[in-house]
């Protein structure tokens, strides 16, 4: 019975699963044009830049990009 155990080396931040953008925006519910926008831009969540054509997004950075714009009211922040 085998099963990957996650690697001991990796930061906390990237110890869960890796998203690719189509994933990420679903996850996001945006289109992967606006996950684009937004990495030129420095708006979006974190992103991790593996090669020049692959782009990922740690499970935990969604999250955080979520809760941090979570609101109570329109008038916060």
């Amino acid at each position: 019975m085998a099963y990957k155990k996650k690697p001991a080396h990796l930061p906390a931040s990237l110890a869960g699963r890796l998203y690719s953008p189509t994933e990420a925006s679903q996850y996001l519910g945006v289109a992967p044009q606006t996950l684009a926008h937004w990495r030129v831009h420095g708006r979006g969540p974190k992103f991790i830049h593996l090669s020049k054509r692959c782009v990922r997004y740690s499970e935990l950075a969604l999250r955080e990009f979520v809760e941090n714009r979570t609101r109570a009211a329109t008038c916060e922040g």
